[in-house]
């Protein structure tokens, strides 16, 4: 081979490898934490109780609360971090499926996101009959509600738009789960507070951050062909909760 087409093949090789890199996107990687002293961990007293609301097969009847999770080192659990993108209503849905267990009367895991489509597959792992219930964030109308007895067939639920969703059990009240369909590539952080978003085109970008007890918040980033890794996101409790 002369050196003319060895340099052309490198060329060729070189823009093909760039075009895979830009397509593929780029990876932001960060962590959630908490702004200030880290609070006790929050138990869930039930009620023992028998008949069609019975706690039996419920396990421990003395469970830990999922609403606020924090790390020995400030990390926050369940945090829901999304990027934005311009609504296209013609673009085809994600396909996506995701698994929601109940397992000793408790929705596992507590939180999940995903794009618009999205499916969401729930099982009843438990002994004891559940009654699914999902609600649109602040909407009173339930958008299903169906019963599930041991064993049964799992339910399926398709997510069309975005937003925030409530899955609820209408026989045990303590139990309830997030599912946020978000407008982007999204992510949830694991139990240290942190989250990988593969795939975000290189440019800026507004990043949402998003915790059911901490609020939201906005932070502008720009995403780099070779992956952004961004400083810790803060969020803080409201004051009324310090008080208490």
């Amino acid at each position: 081979m002369d050196s003319r087409r060895f340099h052309l093949l490198a060329l060729l090789l070189l823009a093909a490898g760039s075009s895979a890199s830009a397509e593929a996107g780029s990876i932001v990687r960060g962590r959630v934490q908490l702004e200030g002293p880290v609070p006790q961990q929050e138990w869930v007293k039930i009620e023992p109780k028998s008949g069609a609301h019975s706690t039996e097969g419920c396990g421990s009847l003395q469970k830990a609360s999922q609403r606020l999770r924090v790390d020995p080192t400030g990390g926050i659990q369940d945090a829901v971090v999304w990027i934005e993108e311009p609504v296209n209503p013609s673009a085809a849905p994600s396909g996506e499926e995701i698994s929601m267990n109940q397992r000793e009367c408790v929705f596992s895991p507590h939180v999940v996101a995903m794009k618009r489509g999205g499916e969401l597959t729930i099982r009843n792992s438990d002994q004891v009959i559940h009654n699914v219930r999902i609600f649109r964030e602040g909407e009173p109308s339930m958008l299903m509600h169906r019963w599930q007895r041991a064993n049964a067939v799992d339910i399926h639920w398709r997510f069309a738009e975005p937003g925030r969703y409530i899955i609820r059990c209408g026989v045990h009240p303590w139990m309830y789960a997030w599912v946020v369909v978000a407008p982007g590539a999204c992510a949830v952080t694991d139990p240290e507070g942190w989250f990988t978003i593969p795939g975000v085109p290189a440019g800026r970008h507004t990043l949402h951050v998003w915790h059911e007890t901490l609020g939201a918040r906005e932070i502008p980033i720009v995403a780099g062909p070779g992956g952004e890794a961004l400083r810790p996101i803060l969020l803080s409790q409201p004051k009324d909760s310090l008080r208490k």
